[in-house]
């Protein structure tokens, strides 16, 4: 199999990495996380290079030819610690508009977010860690030919930027049900809504959101009534392996920025680099960056195909890409000292968003159950 981008995916692979290492440094994202209008303008930035629409097919209004575009945006935010909200907008948003709204209404919605006009959160399940959309914290009521939605959300992720909220409203049946659960497309601003603005550990945008008997008509339902499941969790696979690339960004640079450290660093009258022991890790570091980014971009390339072969290839992404990132993580740190640690160095920065990534979506031990649950049994032991 061949793991390397073709010609169009590296054109984007440089155009992005050119664009971030002009217009975002550490120094930088310190600034825009106290500067909503500075960030705003960032993604209007983003969104006229046309990072938006790598996230969607030709068909969609795009120029995607296929998710892996996408994912190689992913990487480079990796690379730069961006935190816009390229995942919960493009990519996990931009899924559920391109497969659950039809005619008029999905082609302004997708236009919208290609453009960079409107950002997307998703709000499912109990809490934003877990795949669990069933398990959602909002209920939905008939009242004559509209909907009433309430609930409270403790975590939306972008929920502080957000112009429009996907809910997945609890409409039939019992929490932990598949079957009835609806999504509605609610406006930031409508009647009902309010949200209380968050920063997660990583420094990313989110916040605490509550509706109220927020009034919704059949023209704000995404998808059919009922069953909106299986349309969360496609998107949510989306978003495992977004977040598997971002962390193969990441890892890129910590390997040869650490090994770069070692060979300036000088300890006993020596470079670090030179002890044969350091020169392990340093190898390590490189083996799990390359086992874990084959994983990921396998699982990229399975996004378009076989939902059950889509979610085993994204759980197996997961459970790589997290042990790998807790390795090259650690070991980055560890080899910089102190300095790793340090609010002035992005050693410390990279290795707090590689713990998150490993919590976003399910963990390692959440993912390592999925598969093995969607993994059919061999042969002999079917027979046995």
């Amino acid at each position: 199999m061949d793991f390397n981008y073709d010609d169009n995916q590296r054109m984007l692979f440089d155009t992005v990495d050119r664009f971030l290492s002009d217009k975002h440094d550490l120094a930088t994202r310190e600034k825009l996380l106290k500067d909503p209008a500075a960030e705003a303008a960032l993604w209007r930035e983003m969104a006229e290079l046309g990072l938006m629409g790598a996230a969607f097919t030709e068909e969609e209004g795009g120029f995607a030819a296929s998710m892996v575009d996408a994912m190689v945006v992913m990487n480079r935010l990796g690379r730069h610690l961006v935190t816009q909200p390229y995942l919960y907008t493009a990519i996990i948003g931009g899924r559920i508009v391109a497969g659950g709204m039809e005619g008029g209404s999905r082609e302004a919605a997708i236009a919208n977010v290609i453009a960079g006009e409107a950002q997307l959160a998703l709000a499912a399940g109990s809490t934003h860690l877990m795949h669990s959309p069933q398990d959602t914290s909002f209920a939905a009521t008939r009242s004559g030919g509209d909907w009433l939605v309430s609930g409270r959300m403790p975590v939306v992720l972008n929920g502080d930027r957000a112009t429009r909220f996907i809910v997945a409203a609890r409409t039939a049946g019992a929490v932990g049900d598949r079957e009835g659960v609806t999504l509605f497309l609610v406006d930031a601003g409508k009647a009902g809504v309010s949200r209380r603005a968050l920063r997660t550990i990583d420094a990313f945008g989110a916040a605490e959101l509550v509706l109220e008997n927020v009034a919704l008509s059949s023209d704000n339902l995404i998808g059919p009534v009922d069953n909106a499941v299986p349309l969360v969790e496609a998107a949510l696979d989306h978003g495992v392996v977004a977040v598997c690339n971002e962390a193969i960004g990441s890892m890129e640079y910590l390997v040869p920025a650490t090994a770069e450290y070692t060979r300036t660093r000088i300890q006993y009258g020596a470079p670090l680099a030179k002890f044969q022991v350091l020169q392990h890790r340093m190898a390590d570091m490189y083996i799990q960056t390359e086992t874990a980014k084959s994983m990921a971009l396998v699982a990229a390339m399975s996004l378009d195909g076989d939902a059950i072969e889509r979610r085993r290839m994204a759980s197996a992404a997961k459970v790589q890409v997290g042990r790998s990132a807790k390795f090259v993580g650690y070991q980055a740190v560890q080899l910089h000292g102190g300095m790793g640690v340090s609010e002035e160095l992005d050693i410390g920065h990279h290795y707090i968003r590689l713990n998150v990534i490993n919590q976003l979506f399910g963990d390692t031990a959440f993912h390592a159950r999925r598969f093995g649950a969607l993994t059919s049994p061999l042969p002999d032991q079917a027979a046995a």
